[in-house]
């Protein structure tokens, strides 16, 4: 069996962390390290980690940052200090099931797959169970690279991969988080993106952990209403998040490009076909962006036309079917008179 590095990042989880770590250790098959990265943490989390660390079935490493990195760099810099062969991402407030790291290691006895995420428990601070992640699911086990959408990726808590995608870390100060102005894909975006490009990801359906949501959680799960979520969708002008998703697209592209210059076969060839389908797409939403951009109607009719002629509607690598349905209504017939959502 490979070696695991467990990931941490820490900030101020004094609250949580113990029943964290405690499920770390109650792991039928241990890390060969936890490797804790914490961002200048003021209350007792450190105290607890260290305490942790002389009884723990396995090394701590703590490394305490000097200046407050933020969760998107703590992350990174978290793997970026492991040393194991695997390296999986952990939160600071969830609790990991005991056959997490066994069920999930297995994933990788075929040298091609990458990464590999799980499904999960979402449970209330008190412990009730109150549905999973389904929304993450992959429709198959097994998934080669370029089969997943490029807006797919897996929450970090529930994602392994291998440490050799380390050596791209490089290329991450270029990214762009499509759903962030201004900030780099967050660390699970990141290995998500890269493994769905050079290799194979495994999903696996049982729920691995319990994610808690206590209300500090920094990044917790919302409670979506389908209908509301559709109808803000078809009403919104979202020229702003349509530029944004260009952009990150075109970034990707050039990472891609830029890696392939350096990689060997095949790692160079998947790099190449990706960055084509990226820029591909990413020229697609540019161009959508001009139908809610035109104030004069046959100028949206062209660029609409222009679309369907590319197939630019298609699922997955395109731009999906609702948004054919709104383009070829609200979005025609009133383009930049749509109302802007407060963060376009």
């Amino acid at each position: 069996m490979k070696s695991v590095s467990v990931a941490m990042a820490t900030y101020n989880g004094a609250r949580h962390i113990q029943q964290q770590l405690d499920s770390l250790a109650a792991q039928s098959y241990l890390p060969a390290e936890l490797v804790i990265s914490d961002d200048r943490s003021d209350d007792d989390t450190l105290a607890i980690i260290q305490d942790f660390a002389e009884t723990a079935p396995f090394p701590v490493a703590l490394h305490v940052n000097n200046d407050r990195l933020g969760y998107r760099r703590n992350f990174m810099q978290a793997a970026r200090l492991s040393r194991s062969e695997l390296i999986a991402f952990c939160d600071q407030d969830d609790r990991w099931y005991p056959h997490k790291l066994a069920v999930i290691v297995e994933a990788f006895t075929n040298p091609d797959v990458l990464l590999a995420y799980h499904n999960a428990d979402v449970v209330g601070h008190d412990g009730a169970r109150y549905g999973s992640l389904g929304e993450y699911r992959a429709k198959r086990r097994s998934n080669l690279p370029m089969s997943l959408g490029p807006w797919t990726y897996a929450l970090g808590f529930t994602q392994v991969f291998r440490r050799s995608m380390l050596e791209l870390a490089r290329f991450w100060p270029e990214s762009l988080d499509h759903n962030a102005t201004g900030e780099r894909m967050a660390h699970d975006q990141w290995y998500f993106f890269l493994a769905s490009v050079f290799g194979s990801i495994i999903y696996h359906h049982e729920p691995l952990v319990a994610y808690i949501q206590h209300g500090g959680n920094t990044y917790g799960l919302e409670r979506k209403h389908v209908a509301v979520s559709a109808i803000r969708f078809l009403t919104e002008n979202r020229k702003g998040h349509i530029a944004r998703y260009a952009v990150a697209l075109e970034r990707r592209a050039s990472i891609l490009e830029s890696a392939a210059a350096e990689l060997d076969e095949p790692w160079q060839a998947r790099a190449r076909a990706a960055a084509s389908r990226y820029r591909e797409l990413g020229m697609l939403y540019a161009e959508q962006r001009n139908l809610y951009l035109s104030p004069r109607f046959p100028r949206r009719l062209s660029v609409f036309g222009n679309l369907v002629t590319k197939h630019g509607y298609r699922p997955y690598w395109g731009l999906g079917r609702r948004a054919l349905i709104k383009d070829a209504s609200l979005g025609l017939l009133l383009g930049p008179r749509l109302r802007r959502p407060v963060d376009a």
